[in-house]
């Protein structure tokens, strides 16, 4: 069998040329243009021999050689340098190679050189050479690190840069489209009101279709305004009371169009546990955007179960779904922005990706906290469905609205 090499060269035309050179002496070879692809080569097949030069695009040959000896099956496999600087001989010996072959290679002596570490050519550092190359290598190893630490927090800033525009350039953008939506919603329900004249039923369908949708797209750049002001943390809760209960009813009335376009059936199971001080708006938001979630991945006639529950000092709303659910390495993604959960035969995700990560954040701006549940731990008691899809719960402190006084804030938008 002939002896196996594995070479490890950045240049194309060099790693040809003398891989044709050992392959006429009789000798296989094997190429890698990196140094982590050999590392990987060389952890998953056999060689009697390992070359790599000092000076590889990501990792330096000398790190591929220390790598490679602390391993204790490849310890034994010899690992020669080839370098272009003679300071490299005594630095590449210290990091454990076993050799080194200086550059300009020489076509003969290059092949001869080989030959001789398959034989069992070993190079080893005097005492003191050692001391010198360990040095050298240290220095060179911490020049590495402070260089690769100074570019991640220069990637870093960079990120954080990026970010901090892109989020202003949605706040920017949800306040330009929300200034002509303001006043056609105004003028739809101004029709719809019929203090300009009678509709007719046809014309009162038309223009009702109109407000659902422009109510939809408020919603959507409400999403934008509210996770480009979350993300900075200018937007301030502004607690008043609200009675849960009906937060839920008037959100699910929101999304009744979608509703009857899917044939579901979406029951609100109620608290009954009285008003609790919570940002109305924004809470209403988080809700609606859970709630249509439920309703958009349900199969046609299927359940939604909305159940509102207080428990200690906690104000739940659970949403039950019978959807394909959410894969569970996708659990945690679905919060994160412009990301959705795959699904079977979808040729696009749907939505805008911000529905779930702007709960999300409005939850934990309350003190609270947005969960998934896929498919769900334990199905609601005392109840005629089952929910085999998701169950997305909204989780808040309940700070009781009779300890600040008032009456409960109206919830209709």
């Amino acid at each position: 069998m002939p002896h196996r090499v594995l070479f490890i060269e950045n240049d194309a035309a060099m790693r040809q040329h003398f891989r044709r050179l050992l392959e006429e002496s009789g000798i296989a070879v094997e190429e890698s243009a990196t140094g982590l692809e050999g590392l990987e080569r060389a952890r998953s097949l056999s060689y009697d021999l390992v070359l790599a030069d000092t000076r590889l695009p990501d990792i330096e040959g000398l790190e591929v050689a220390a790598r490679l000896k602390q391993d204790r099956e490849l310890a034994r496999v010899p690992f020669v340098a080839v370098g272009r600087e003679p300071l490299e001989h005594d630095i590449a010996l210290a990091a454990g190679c076993d050799g080194f072959i200086e550059e300009p290679l020489d076509d003969a002596r290059f092949v001869e050189e080989v030959r001789a570490y398959l034989s069992g050519k070993r190079e080893r550092l005097a005492s003191d050479g050692e001391q010198a190359g360990l040095r050298a290598l240290s220095s060179s190893l911490a020049s590495r690190l402070e260089s690769a630490l100074e570019g991640e927090a220069g990637a870093r800033q960079q990120l954080a840069n990026l970010d901090r525009r892109r989020l202003a350039f949605m706040h920017d953008l949800a306040h330009e489209l929300s200034t002509p939506i303001t006043p056609l919603a105004g003028y739809l329900k101004i029709l719809l009101s019929e203090k300009l004249g009678p509709l007719s039923p046809q014309q009162h369908k038309v223009a009702d279709g109109m407000l659902s949708a422009v109510k939809k797209l408020t919603r959507i750049v409400d999403n934008l305004s509210d996770f480009a002001n979350l993300g900075v943390g200018v937007a301030t809760i502004v607690p008043a009371p609200l009675d849960p209960d009906a937060l839920a009813e008037e959100v699910v009335n929101e999304v009744r169009p979608a509703i009857r376009d899917a044939r579901l059936h979406v029951e609100v199971r109620p608290s009954r546990a009285g008003p609790v001080l919570a940002d109305v708006r924004k809470l209403r938001q988080a809700l609606a955007n859970v709630v249509s979630n439920a309703v958009k991945f349900s199969p046609h006639g299927g359940e939604v179960l909305v159940d509102v529950s207080l428990e200690g000092d906690k104000l739940r709303f659970a949403v039950y779904d019978q959807g394909p659910g959410v894969p569970g390495p996708e659990a945690e993604s679905i919060f994160e922005p412009f990301q959705h959960a795959r699904r079977e035969g979808e040729a696009r995700p749907p939505g805008s990706g911000l529905g779930l990560p702007v709960a999300r954040r409005i939850a934990e701006a309350h003190g609270g906290r947005l969960l998934v549940e896929s498919p769900p731990h334990t199905q609601p008691s005392a109840g005629a469905h089952h929910y085999p899809g998701s169950k997305f719960v909204i989780e808040i402190p309940a700070v009781p609205a009779v300890a600040a006084g008032g009456p409960p804030a109206r919830v209709s938008g």
